[in-house]
């Protein structure tokens, strides 16, 4: 069974600006390149980004614009040499569009990755920076580490708590039992 990572993108990999579409606002979080390299090449994990992208429901950025920005950030990863496997996200809010199930933290994104990549969430690793990201790695039975940012108040209580995503690697390492 591959070993695998589900990360939330705003405020996790990159600055969380509210509403995060536009190529020149992107930022990567303190550590973050170093830590998802390490994730990548020394854990060997497979990684997979989920996050929930309310701006497009809101009529703030189309989803061609998610899109393009999606994109841009992925080549820069991989320019670094970090493979995102897929990313997922929704785009709806639930007062404007409505319930759906891929909103974290329902698990529709992760059924959905489930169907195309064929794992088992409950091995894998959530790592966000709010409620949702925990809540939904909770309701695989997995492991959660929470990326305390300072910026939103978190309620869930998370496996870890750490301070970026290379802090992260290392609490992953040692639960892998990574030498």
């Amino acid at each position: 069974m591959d070993k695998f990572i589900f990360l939330d993108r705003d405020g996790t990999i990159v600055k969380d600006t509210h509403y995060l579409h536009k190529i020149e606002d992107m930022e990567f979080l303190q550590s973050a390149i170093e830590g998802l390299r390490e994730m990548f090449w020394n854990l060997r994990a497979t990684l997979a980004i989920v996050t929930n992208q309310a701006g497009i429901a809101k009529g703030i950025f189309t989803e061609q614009d998610y899109h393009r920005f999606n994109n841009e950030m992925i080549e820069r990863l991989k320019n670094a040499g970090i493979l995102i496997k897929k990313t997922y996200f929704c785009p709806h809010h639930p007062d404007i569009t409505g319930d759906c199930s891929c909103r974290k933290p329902k698990p529709g994104l992760v059924y959905q990755a489930i169907k195309d990549l064929g794992l088992d969430p409950g091995q894998a690793v959530f790592v966000g920076d709010k409620d949702c990201d925990i809540e939904l790695g909770q309701s695989f039975g997995a492991r959660t580490i929470l990326i305390d940012n300072g910026q939103y108040e978190v309620k869930a209580i998370p496996t870890a708590r750490v301070k970026d995503l290379l802090e992260a690697a290392q609490i992953i390492k040692n639960w892998w039992g990574i030498v």
